[in-house]
């Protein structure tokens, strides 16, 4: 990857990018919330540190090789956007459970007992995101 493409990506997150002998360092500021994946591409070392303000600093190591950097910058695409997206879940997550906590305060009982979820809607689209994971069309991978 291109370090301008690279660091216009990460620049919310990157703190520093640090040459150490024959070692590459990226040192990321993430929230302390965030996951680490589980599995580490081969010659990446993760190094976390307590940071500030309910953040953690997290440096990401390997040798000066090109195939090693480019697995270090993927690796780091991956943690990002699975945060990311974990957040955005989150929140969507509460804001629907207010939405129906507002529709149970306000409607009385009869209207609610008359209240149904699609549940084959719901089996439709669990069953085409796990079509799409096994296709390979959806990247996932499992945090930490």
């Amino acid at each position: 990857m291109i370090y301008s493409n690279f660091i216009g990506k990460t620049s919310k997150y990157l703190k520093s990018v640090r040459a150490l002998k024959n070692y590459i360092s990226f040192d990321m500021i993430f929230p302390t919330t965030w996951l680490m994946l589980k599995n580490n591409p081969n010659g990446v070392e993760i190094l976390q540190n307590e940071g500030q303000d309910g953040k953690q600093i997290t440096s990401f190591v390997c040798e000066n090789k090109k195939e090693l950097i480019d697995g270090l910058e993927n690796t780091l695409d991956l943690v990002i956007k699975t945060n990311v997206e974990r957040e955005e879940k989150e929140r969507l997550f509460k804001t629907k459970v207010l939405e129906l906590k507002s529709i149970f305060e306000n409607q009385n009982l009869e209207n609610l007992k008359g209240l149904k979820f699609d549940i084959e809607e719901l089996t439709k689209f669990i069953e085409n995101e796990t079509n799409e994971i096994n296709t390979g069309v959806t990247e996932t991978t499992e945090p930490a």
